[in-house]
């Protein structure tokens, strides 16, 4: 693991790699609020998963990952001139922002705080290929591996939907051109979120079953408090009634409730099906059977 010398940061303890639209916002804020538990004030570094910016990028890019980073360190600013943060808040988001990004610059970003644990929550970590996931494990040996499942059509209409939301616009998927639509949900990048077996066969092949927990959903929906639970059991941190908010099932970065048509749940379900079929034979619960028999009854 890379140490500074004058510093006490390493590689977080644990990520939490998707998926996206799966419940990884809510599961940030509710680790956010845990005594036991650091993460940074940025959900989402997306280190593991881009290629290192050059400094125009850093400082003019389009990313989102890299706007947010300066709007980060823009508004930490503000708030240090006005004395609500402090000096270590302005050189976190001075080195997130403009520093060059490497494996040492990510460390760095970790501090080590007493009786606390790191970890970063990015739902781009489950797509990165074999290669990179052996490089983490390089650097990160020890790390545990969150990754949260939804039902793959649900969560590709989601996402989707997200896609098309244009806060302050009035723009949203049931505006927007049904080719448009189209095209969206069968990009192949848009899919491969959904993916959860091929995504975590990568993961599967350089770290142990007893670092990986799979998530699901529904249980999320069902019950909040038991869910946060079991994630928290399984970094080793406290998981009893004072460590869970008493708002744990507090929705966090909901849609709008866009429905799903017909027409596009037939079409999700048909690209699916095999995805669908296969999760239920691997984990063979009440959740991906109920994947399953919905995607067969719109086939």
């Amino acid at each position: 693991m890379l140490r500074s010398p004058q510093r006490a940061e390493m590689f977080p303890d644990f990520l939490c790699i998707g998926a996206q639209k799966a419940g990884t916002t809510w599961l940030h804020d509710n680790l956010h609020r845990h005594p036991q538990v650091w993460l940074p004030p940025v959900k989402e570094l997306h280190h593991l998963d881009h290629r290192p910016p050059g400094w125009r990028k850093r400082l003019f890019g389009k990313p989102a990952h890299l706007a947010l980073a300066r709007a980060h360190l823009k508004d930490t600013i503000t708030a240090f001139a006005l004395g609500r943060n402090s000096a270590s808040d302005l050189a976190w988001a001075t080195r997130f922002c403009l520093l060059p990004r490497n494996d040492r610059w990510y460390a760095s970003l970790f501090p080590r705080p007493p009786g606390r644990i790191t970890g970063e929550v990015c739902p781009g970590y489950a797509r990165i290929p074999a290669e990179a996931v052996a490089h983490v494990r390089r650097l990160m040996p020890d790390t545990r591996i969150v990754y949260l499942l939804r039902d793959p059509v649900e969560r590709t209409w989601s996402a989707a939907a997200m896609r098309f939301r244009k806060p302050g616009q009035g723009w949203s998927i049931e505006t927007t051109d049904e080719g448009e639509i189209e095209r969206q949900l069968t990009d192949p990048r848009t899919l491969a979120h959904s993916d959860y077996l091929r995504n975590l066969a990568a993961w599967r092949a350089h770290f142990p079953e007893e670092r990986i927990f799979i998530g699901f959903f529904d249980l999320l929906k069902d019950d909040p408090h038991a869910f946060l639970g079991s994630i928290l059991g399984f970094l080793g941190v406290d998981d009893g009634g004072r460590a869970i908010p008493s708002d744990v099932g507090r929705k966090r970065n909901p849609g709008r409730g866009e429905t799903m048509p017909e027409r596009y749940r037939c079409l999700l379900s048909r690209l699916l099906l095999d995805q669908v079929r296969a999760l239920d034979t691997t984990f063979s619960n009440p959740y991906t059977r109920r994947w399953r028999e919905e995607a067969e009854r719109y086939v």
